[in-house]
């Protein structure tokens, strides 16, 4: 085994976590943009025919096809004060340990 094997290793395993920080972070900022708009959120749900016209809805917030899903996903409980605590703190750790692999 080479010198370098171990550092393309740990540089493999370095970039897979930061593209799991990356779509995972991309996701929160749905969610966290659907407990912001709660409200609107139910009635665009409750409004569409069925849940492609939901999601198709949920791109004139600026969601895509991920983001839109994981809303319509979203659990109600989710809205409850200490789950979006939990949310939060869930994206200041991510951000926290993107910042400490150097993405």
């Amino acid at each position: 085994m080479s010198e370098g094997a171990p550092d393309r290793a740990t540089d493999r395993a370095t970039e897979r976590e930061l593209g799991y920080i990356a779509m995972r972070l991309h996701v929160l900022e749905a969610l966290a943009l659907a407990v912001e708009r709660r409200a609107e959120l139910v009635d665009l749900v409750a409004d569409a025919p069925d849940v492609a016209a939901a999601a198709a809805a949920l791109g004139a917030w600026g969601l895509d096809d991920a983001q839109a899903r994981a809303v319509l996903d979203l659990q109600v409980r989710r809205l409850a004060g200490r789950e979006r605590e939990r949310l939060d703190a869930e994206r200041e750790r991510l951000v926290t340990r993107r910042a400490e692999l150097g993405g």
